[in-house]
């Protein structure tokens, strides 16, 4: 593979974990909160979302967007470049 076709492939594999990871981020966080939510909390899908806007807004969606990058940036650079 030629240095042109590596760095393409690296940059389209993070930039396609970056992708994957803003819009799957808020679905994984209201999985996360649902299934740890105690008795008594709200569970509906709604109320969790709302609430969560009210009380940390917006950004809260996305906390552990980092990792969760890192994650899914490192496994598309193997995957693309090692599939190419």
């Amino acid at each position: 593979m030629n240095p042109s076709a590596f760095s393409t492939h690296f940059v389209c594999a993070f930039a396609a974990g970056f992708n994957a990871v803003i819009c799957g981020s808020p679905v994984d966080v209201l999985k996360t909160r649902i299934m740890n939510a105690t008795p008594g909390q709200p569970t509906g899908i709604f109320s969790i979302v709302f609430g969560m806007l009210k009380n940390e807004g917006p950004l809260a969606f996305y906390k552990g967007f980092t990792s969760n990058f890192m994650r899914l940036g490192s496994w598309n650079v193997v995957m693309f470049v090692t599939l190419e």
